[in-house]
């Protein structure tokens, strides 16, 4: 029976020293300082996955002293860079960089389930979101406001230029009124994703012992299926109960939206499984995949498809309770079993 759960099967406490010597030091310490440096740059999604490789690489060759050493690198050479253009833009070089110092640590502990990167990404949207909102209340305004603004002021940009066009743009500026939010969450999950892919080079590199699961493993845990089942309920609520208040339709939207991309990734899991194995070609591979992203952009069938796949269990993944008490969904396909 085929196992799941894991995104990145690397490391475990018994083997984080293998490997130690395979990056040099001097490269280990450069990687780290040039992500911290691109963190304020037009190039900043660069900087978690530099930072999570040099942090990966340091760690297998001296442990967390070195890991210590490289983080303190890159965040010195975010805020060196990033405090001159404005202490937002240092705060922001700073979470980008701590982005890849988490993703690498909880990879090289083999613990980065699909459900612990959901929570990576809800920390990392936390953090964004939170220091602007900060940011926000010390020039005397929110953040709420801040964006309503600036819907405002495109509106109007938008609605001067092409008066034809009015309506679609106010139907699309009072979305945007509702799902801001999520653009966090979409900045938050591209550096979780640098990240991975930073971490996943090292890994590579000093633990060639250990394989890549790939998409086709990623099983998303239960509770993030009562995750969406609260968000439903939220917007159900806002929709039919006039009285309801504006931030509940808000924070039931931007969390169903957030919860479509972890749903939208599971339905990709299972395409991927059913391409496994098949004799088909690149470019046939191709196509399969842009089809999918088509319906998914259309009809969000691939997110249909991952909610379906948590109780139908397409891929015959071993889930439920394991021997030590914990769901198999939230083990690395090297625990289950």
């Amino acid at each position: 029976m085929q196992s799941g759960g894991g995104i990145v099967p690397f490391g475990s406490q018994n083997d984080e020293k293998d490997g130690r010597d395979s990056v040099p030091l001097p490269l280990v310490l450069l990687t780290c300082a040039v992500g911290g440096a691109l963190a304020s740059s037009t190039m900043s999604l660069a900087a978690p996955i530099l930072v999570g490789y040099g942090l990966s690489a340091a760690h297998a060759r001296g442990g967390m002293r070195l890991t210590a050493l490289g983080t303190g690198i890159s965040l010195a050479s975010a805020l060196a860079l990033g405090l001159p253009i404005g202490v937002a833009q240092g705060v922001g070089s700073v979470i980008a960089c701590l982005a890849g110092l988490i993703v690498a640590l909880v990879c090289l502990r083999g613990r980065l389930t699909p459900g612990a990167g959901c929570l990576v990404v809800a920390a990392l949207f936390a953090a964004h979101i939170g220091a602007d909102s900060a940011f926000a209340l010390m020039n005397g305004t929110t953040l709420s406001q801040t964006m309503a603004e600036l819907i405002e002021f495109y509106r109007d940009a938008f609605t001067e230029a092409s008066p034809t066009s009015s309506a679609q743009v106010q139907t699309v500026s009072a979305v945007a009124g509702i799902l801001w939010p999520t653009a966090y969450v979409v900045v938050s999950s591209g550096e979780f994703l640098a990240a991975l892919a930073g971490a996943h080079l090292a890994l590579r590199r000093v633990k060639p012992e250990r394989s890549w699961e790939g998409i086709a493993g990623y099983d998303l845990p239960l509770w993030i299926v009562v995750a969406l089942v609260v968000a439903i309920a939220g917007l159900a609520v806002a929709l039919t109960v006039p009285t309801s208040p504006q931030p509940v339709l808000m924070v039931s939207a931007n969390l169903a939206m957030a919860l479509r991309i972890a749903f939208a990734v599971q339905g990709a899991a299972v395409v991927a499984w059913l391409l496994r194995g098949r004799d088909l070609g690149a470019f046939a591979r191709f196509l399969v995949w842009a089809a999918a992203l088509y319906l998914e952009v259309q009809f969000v069938v691939l997110t249909v498809v991952g909610v379906v796949d948590v109780w139908a269990n397409f891929r015959h993944l071993q889930r439920g309770a394991a021997p030590d008490g914990t769901a198999a969904q939230d083990k690395k396909p090297g625990q289950t079993g």
